[in-house]
């Protein structure tokens, strides 16, 4: 899912939500900070549970964390990484 932010007056940034998959369930939002934060900005992070989190970063960023971090084994898991897609409408 992408957003508009702004960083500074007149200059925005496209975020991404990635969809991080297969964590161990002793995950803290410190531990991924220290993952995604070597490859760029991480604006949000969320445990949504049972092994899942959401990390919010810039487009570009986001895009390099999941070639440099899928399959990256913490804990014997090995991460998945997906672009959360915006929902479209339904037609009914």
């Amino acid at each position: 899912m992408q957003t508009t932010i702004e960083m500074a007056p007149g200059v925005t940034s496209t975020t991404t939500k990635l969809l991080i998959g297969n964590l161990p369930e002793s995950i803290r939002p410190a531990a991924l900070k220290d993952i995604f934060s070597p490859i760029g900005i991480v604006l949000s992070i969320s445990i949504v549970g049972h092994g899942f989190a959401i990390v919010e970063m810039s487009a570009p960023d986001a895009d390099s964390a999941v070639i440099q971090l899928r399959g990256r084994r913490i804990d014997g898991h090995a991460m998945m990484l997906d672009e959360i897609n915006p929902r479209t409408p339904s037609r009914y």
